[in-house]
């Protein structure tokens, strides 16, 4: 496949990975064996291909079809192969996000001591057909049923997604880890130590029709959001199911009871605050806050690039109330994330804040052309530079994350 060409790229890319965040576990939402199912079936994965024709099993059509009836008919379902980049970690291939996930989680098991080791994770149809054939001893249904109680058929495995790992604790046999201290740890509280990095135990028990037998030692990672988000029910000062860990979800509630914001997806349930923002957003966002308080009296600029971007509208309102001249002659760049350089420049040119009237607060924006914006930015209040507690630091060429917008427009239109 193309993307393996890719490893070598990805694995120097896996170190510039983050650490993803450490959820509360008394604050993640607790699951039934058959919704933790449910949850990967449904999650919101990246990277991953459509599914494709189904694969060879034993070579013969008719017993093919045979293993996948009754393999369906125990709950297996056909799984979507990577599209792009896995890692290496420790010999094995993963999703980077889920990479980045299992090296926090074994890290916390080693600080709770306990030593958590990686067994398997990607796995490729023919990775799996040498797994699924081994003790495959006919091909009679009750053979082939007896085989997928511990085996999912080529096709069929979670490990095809590279979001599947299989795991035991130094000193037990991955097929006895249920009974390791570290399965007790990972697994106590509704698997509140695995959820916490994003993990949910792939065949857990208790669940009926689920493909093979309750596996204690394979976990399928899904991400804090997914966790969070599943049967998420939206309510008063809580509408988005993926801001819980941001300390700017008051900022994000007030955009939304000031109908600034629906959130980032058609369903409406999150609001993505780690995604950046780009300019045609941005120009969405401040145009829905400010609305006619400006004055739109300027001939809007006729980008040539905007005309097929959904917020054209709100660019040239923005072009019109001299709030921007572009990202160059002509063109407006309305994809591009705008950076917290940037964003002073607009909310100077919006907001009326007076340049030159404060002290040079950071030490990082002398460089930058926006470096007057800035302070006035921070002398108005609406910045804190960002790189608490000291806020020494403003980062003018870091792009601006939703989160980020939805504070720095609170503090601009509230003081």
């Amino acid at each position: 496949m193309p993307w393996l060409k890719s490893y070598v790229i990805a694995a120097i890319a896996f170190a510039l990975l983050v650490v993803p965040i450490r959820a509360n576990a008394d604050e993640l939402p607790e699951f039934t064996a058959a919704e933790f199912n449910d949850m990967f079936n449904t999650a919101n994965l990246e990277n991953l291909a459509p599914i494709g024709p189904a694969p060879s099993i034993t070579g013969s059509v008719s017993t093919d079809a045979r293993i996948r009836e009754i393999a369906e008919g125990r709950g297996y379902v056909r799984r979507p192969l990577p599209n792009g980049a896995l890692v290496w970690v420790r010999g094995q291939l993963l999703q980077p996000s889920a990479a980045d996930a299992w090296i926090a989680l074994r890290d916390a098991a080693g600080d709770a001591g306990y030593t958590l080791a990686l067994q398997s994770a990607y796995r490729s149809h023919s990775d799996q057909r040498v797994v699924f054939l081994r003790r495959l001893y006919s091909y009679t249904d009750s053979a082939i049923n007896t085989r997928l109680r511990t085996a999912a058929a080529p096709g069929y495995s979670k490990h095809h997604t590279g979001y599947a790992i299989d795991i035991t604790q130094s000193g037990y046999r991955f097929t006895s880890f249920q009974y390791s201290p570290a399965y007790k740890w990972l697994s106590a509280n509704n698997f509140a130590n695995a959820k916490r990095f994003g993990w949910i135990p792939s065949y857990p028990p208790g669940a009926a029709s689920q493909g093979p037998e309750p596996e204690a030692w394979e976990l399928t990672y899904v991400g804090l959001d997914n966790i969070y988000c599943y049967g998420f029910s939206a309510t008063a000062g809580d509408t988005f199911c993926d801001d819980r860990d941001s300390v700017f979800q008051p900022d994000i509630e007030w955009l939304v009871g000031e109908e600034i914001t629906s959130g980032c997806d058609a369903g409406g349930d999150r609001f993505c605050p780690d995604e950046p923002v780009s300019r045609g957003q941005f120009a969405a966002f401040l145009h829905r806050a400010l609305g006619d308080t400006l004055a739109t009296d300027r001939e809007p600029i006729g980008f040539a690039d905007t005309t097929e971007s959904l917020f054209a509208g709100d660019i040239a309102w923005l072009s019109a109330t001299g709030v921007t001249n572009g990202c160059r002659p002509g063109s407006f760049c309305p994809d591009d994330p705008v950076t917290r350089g940037q964003l002073a420049g607009f909310f100077v040119r919006a907001f009326g804040y007076t340049e030159g009237a404060g002290a040079d607060i950071f030490v990082d924006d002398d460089p930058s052309v926006f470096a007057n914006q800035i302070d006035a930015l921070a002398t108005a209040g609406v910045t804190r530079g960002c790189n608490p507690p000291d806020n020494d630091r403003f980062c003018p060429e870091q792009p601006v994350t939703r989160e980020q917008m939805a504070a720095f427009l609170h503090r601009a239109i509230n003081g």
